[in-house]
């Protein structure tokens, strides 16, 4: 009888001991440490946050050369999909800087307004290559400049899953040139680099994004009948930059 008394209590104590972190042996906290650490850890190809195209809205800051003024506000917003093999995410965005040094003359009002949409292909090893398109309008005083430029570029996805007791760092980043598209006024065209903490790769609702380019253009044609006047403007090329930093907020 007391035979089974004992071994009543021993199998009853089992499942209390083995739950406690603290009198749990070592093996079994690290196999339990391990197996939670692995479902943080993202496939080899990435998180698959699904098929369903995610909203945001962003607001920040631009630094402008190219003759705009020197800093502006700006807003947007867009739809954002991240899946297994393929990243995409388009946008509309509202700059409020206005040209100051155009040579045009008086100029007091301006802004700048475009469409982004670009389209990756994921591959296992997190990097992402891909194309898209960039449409804007530059609307001032006295002139309004509407063009479209298509895009290529790469990304890639880095992860740093070391730190098992902190929010891991992630981040996305892109390379992608922008070609000058419809702009035969300047040809503006140039590389484009974009930066986001977290990655969107992750479940998260809050990002920081920056933008930098650097961009090579000539002077603006005034008129394309004039042959000459226009291969002089064409052979005078000057370089600008842009960046941009904005919070987003991903639903």
């Amino acid at each position: 009888m007391w035979r089974c008394v004992v071994c009543f209590i021993v199998l009853t104590s089992l499942p209390v001991w083995s739950a406690d972190p603290k009198t749990a042996p070592a093996a079994q906290i690290g196999t339990s440490n391990q197996e939670s650490h692995a479902q943080e850890e993202p496939s080899e190809d990435g998180p698959n946050l699904g098929w369903f195209p995610r909203p945001f809205l962003l607001a920040g800051a631009g630094l402008n050369g190219g003759g705009y003024q020197t800093v502006s506000g700006l807003g947007g917003a867009g739809l954002m999909l991240d899946s297994k093999h393929f990243a995409w995410h388009g946008e509309g965005y509202y700059n409020a800087a206005r040209k100051t040094n155009d040579g045009t003359g008086n100029n007091p009002k301006g802004h700048d307004r475009g469409l982004v949409s670009s389209v990756y292909l994921r591959f296992s090893n997190r990097w992402l290559l891909g194309a898209g398109a960039r449409w804007s309008q530059l609307s001032t005083t006295n002139y309004t400049k509407t063009q479209w430029r298509p895009t290529f570029g790469v990304g890639l996805d880095y992860f740093d899953w070391q730190c098992q007791d902190c929010d891991n760092f992630s981040t996305r980043l892109f390379l992608d040139y922008v070609l000058p598209g419809s702009d035969w006024r300047n040809g503006l065209n140039g590389p484009l680099f974009s930066m986001y903490i977290p990655s969107p790769a992750r479940h998260k609702h809050w990002f920081l994004r920056e933008t930098f380019g650097v961009f090579v253009f000539h002077d603006t044609v005034t008129d394309p009948t004039d042959r000459r006047l226009t291969r002089e403007q064409i052979s005078h090329h000057s370089a600008t930059g842009f960046a941009e930093l904005t919070m987003m907020y991903r639903f």
